[in-house]
């Protein structure tokens, strides 16, 4: 039920290099229920779990330790899952912990939990504002869908607040910000125009303005907008992620580095035991500049650089040690792609970025289209990349494309000669195309390279099959099959030269 939450396990500093701790579970650590279940139970039973439930509310909001305070609202809404503001708090903390799925599995628990107060005409537990709730449920789904830079979804959110409160003036922050970053440019000034006539003292309109800007392509616009702004209000966090984000795009490192500070230092998080911080490369940085990013108890992404994070997570699912860490760092790597190419952050990059992660678990299709507009626009810039072609290469291979695997790894060879790989797929693809000598070159370029690249070996015995020559053949397949013992494919194709040679000899 949604009342399992995970998080990642606490502690100090990292370790220099990859951080392996496993996640720690928060479970429910008492009898939990769905919410069907639950007010299927008779009254008095239902009355105790609430009672017990608002005593470990009322523990929560005692304890500065993070995980117990969270494990606190997990028990209060397994325990009594019909109290959307339990469910609503729970959304709170774990969105600013960058829990993104859990997040987004309380917020359904709070939206479930209050159309069944609405229904009752105020819900089991006392009278509850179902209204003022609503607005807060779904000004939280905005600024949810913000962070992600999902605007449309933001929008629709805030649309959804204003219905239920036309006044709201939280609401019109979110709308400005939303309709800034969706490009409707009349509508946000319109918006920001109307919180300055409101109150004049408000940063927001500037913050909407600058947002304009950016969403135009004009940052450096936007950025003196942003010079002498010093944010202020709930969300004071939030805007001087925007700032250090608009500075980042125009390279104005220190101005970055300075603003996200700015925004780590605003978290409203009292624990700060589990907050880590890491300077990181941005994707495709030579390494010269890095940038901050503060992770939620060492993997999520709390502020800073998002393309520094994503940088980071595909570095950490390429390292991983075990499956569930690699599956872990697959889904945090594309999910912060994703972010960084709606933001216009180092998009093509980006795009890398998504499409190794897909190539590296299975999902060609998507691996494909993003690597290949990823392949588009780094030519564009002069910046072509070897990992890309290499895996376009052997995408295409796999779906026997043979001409666009071919162009693909050559250029991955010229750009990157000393890869073993890349020389191994493109004798194979040779192969295919019968250009036997080329072929032969690149396999054994690819094993003087690597003398241990079983792959070289059987492409190259494969190749030596075709042409006849059956003693070379055996040879380079029984280094294979003693480079990789367990391959089947290796070991059918040796018995077959063996059996060939035999009649050949006899």
């Amino acid at each position: 039920m949604a009342a399992i939450l995970g998080c990642a396990g606490c502690g100090g500093p990292p370790a220099p290099g990859y951080v392996t701790a496993p996640p720690v579970r928060f479970v429910a650590s008492v009898d939990s229920v769905g919410l069907d279940l639950f007010l299927a139970l008779p009254e008095s039973e239902q009355d105790e779990r609430r009672r017990h439930a608002a005593s470990l509310r009322d523990q929560a909001g005692r304890t500065a330790e993070l995980p117990r305070k969270l494990q606190y609202l997990v028990d209060a809404c397994s325990l009594a899952p019909d109290d959307p503001a339990a469910w609503l708090a729970l959304a709170e903390d774990l969105r600013w912990l960058g829990e993104d799925l859990q997040t987004e599995a309380a917020l359904d628990g709070a939206t479930a939990a209050l159309r069944a107060a609405a229904g009752s005409g105020g819900g089991a537990g006392g009278t509850r504002d179902v209204r003022r709730l609503s607005v807060r449920i779904a000004l939280l789904r905005a600024w949810f869908h913000y962070d992600r830079a999902e605007w449309r979804e933001g929008l629709n959110w805030v649309r959804t607040a204003m219905a239920a409160e036309p006044g709201n003036a939280a609401a019109r922050q979110i709308l400005g910000l939303c309709e800034a970053s969706l490009g409707n440019r009349s509508r946000a000034r319109a918006v920001a125009g109307d919180i300055g006539r409101a109150d004049p003292f408000s940063t927001d309109p500037s913050w909407i303005l600058a947002t304009v800007e950016r969403g135009q392509g004009l940052v450096r616009g936007a950025f003196n907008f942003l010079l002498e702004l010093r944010p202020a209000g709930e969300h004071v966090s939030e805007c001087w992620r925007d700032m250090g984000l608009t500075a980042e795009l125009l390279g104005e490192w220190s101005y970055a580095g300075r603003w996200y500070r700015e925004s780590a230092a605003a978290l409203p998080l009292g624990d700060r035991s589990c907050v880590q911080v890491r300077s990181f490369p941005p994707l495709g940085s030579s390494g010269a500049t890095e940038l901050p990013v503060w992770l939620g108890m060492g993997r999520t992404f709390l502020t800073g650089s998002r393309s520094s994070y994503t940088a980071l997570a595909l570095e950490r699912f390429d390292q991983a040690p075990d499956p569930a860490e690699r599956e872990y760092w697959a889904g945090a790597a594309v999910n912060a792609a994703g972010i960084c190419v709606r933001l216009g952050l180092d998009r093509p990059w980006a795009l890398r970025a998504k499409g190794l992660v897909f190539a590296g678990t299975g999902m060609e299709d998507r691996a494909i289209g993003d690597l290949a507009r990823a392949s588009e626009e780094l030519a564009a810039l002069r910046a072509t990349d070897p990992r890309v072609e290499r895996e376009l290469g052997r995408l295409y291979l796999l779906r026997e494309n043979f001409d666009e695997a071919r162009r693909h790894l050559r250029t991955a060879v010229a750009l990157d000669p000393d890869d073993p790989r890349s020389w191994s797929d493109l004798g194979l693809v040779q192969i295919k195309t019968g250009e036997s000598s080329a072929a032969a070159g690149s396999l054994t370029r690819a094993i003087e390279l690597d003398p241990g690249l079983a792959t070289a070996y059987y492409n190259r015995g494969l190749l030596n099959l075709h042409t006849g020559k059956l003693a070379e053949a055996e040879a380079d397949l029984r280094e294979a099959a003693r480079l990789a013992p367990e391959n089947q494919d290796v070991a059918r194709l040796l018995q077959r030269v063996i059996l060939a040679r035999k009649r050949q000899e006899g």
